[in-house]
């Protein structure tokens, strides 16, 4: 099925769907010293984790530290 064909499909997620799947467009860290930041932007948490640490997006909520 080409994408032209999905998109008109009744196989289309909503929106709604979609958000569950990718989460709500925020992400989290905690930083090798332990500061956690949680509904951050992608570039905030990467910043935060530059010597390192973790960071989530999708996966947040499963998260020790943004769960």
């Amino acid at each position: 099925m080409n994408f032209n064909q999905f998109k008109n499909s009744n196989s289309v997620l909503r929106k709604d769907q979609m958000k569950d799947i990718k989460g709500g467009g925020t992400c989290g860290f905690k930083s090798s010293t332990g500061t956690v930041g949680c509904n951050v932007s992608k570039a905030g948490a990467l910043h935060m984790v530059a010597d390192g640490g973790y960071w989530c997006c999708e996966s947040c909520g499963i998260s020790s530290y943004c769960g």
